[in-house]
């Protein structure tokens, strides 16, 4: 990796992390259509940052490590809060905040047997973000009154919860198997 923390997509996450706060306070202060076209732009620049790194070749530890950051700061944010004023079932937000959390507690344990982590993203996980942004999306949407939502937000809560017990299934799967490989824990 190139290690020029300041370049374009580094610059373009940290624009993506300043429409965290900006997405929330639009969210408690009612303005639920400036909540929802701050938070699309966040979410769709997401691929961006990480296309551009790779075609300039200007990937760095930090980008990386801020475009994770800036992600689940921006679906957890918005989804506690969606969830505080009853738009998001509870059972769907503690799907997805359990399944973070065992992410990262065996990320955390894996890296501390191994000595060494690189989380490569499972398609399945992949899908459960799309899923997760898709779902965060169209609830702000149908607030703000820009899209009827009625006939789509049940089903979406549905899909992101068969998706995140999914795919939190399968990183613990792909993990422990790989921690048996390797030897570890034992």
């Amino acid at each position: 990796m190139h290690e020029k923390a300041f370049n374009l997509p580094n610059s373009i996450t940290g624009v993506r992390l300043m429409g965290v706060p900006a997405t929330i306070w639009f969210m408690l202060e009612g303005q639920w259509t400036a909540a929802t076209w701050v938070f699309l732009a966040a979410a769709l620049t997401d691929g961006l940052d990480g296309f551009l790194a790779r075609r300039l070749r200007q990937t760095t530890a930090i980008g990386a490590a801020l475009d994770t950051v800036t992600d689940k700061a921006l679906s957890l944010s918005v989804l506690v809060v969606l969830t505080s004023f009853e738009l998001v079932p509870v059972w769907v937000a503690l799907a997805i905040v359990i399944r973070d959390a065992v992410i990262v507690i065996g990320a955390l344990a894996y890296r501390g047997m191994a000595g060494h982590l690189e989380i490569q993203p499972t398609l399945l996980g992949k899908a459960n973000t799309f899923a997760e942004f898709a779902m965060l999306a169209l609830v702000l949407g149908h607030q703000a009154g820009i899209v009827p939502g009625e006939a789509w937000v049940q089903p979406m809560f549905w899909v992101v919860f068969a998706t995140t017990v999914a795919s939190g299934m399968q990183y613990v799967w792909v993990w422990g198997n790989k921690a048996r490989r390797e030897g570890l824990g034992s």
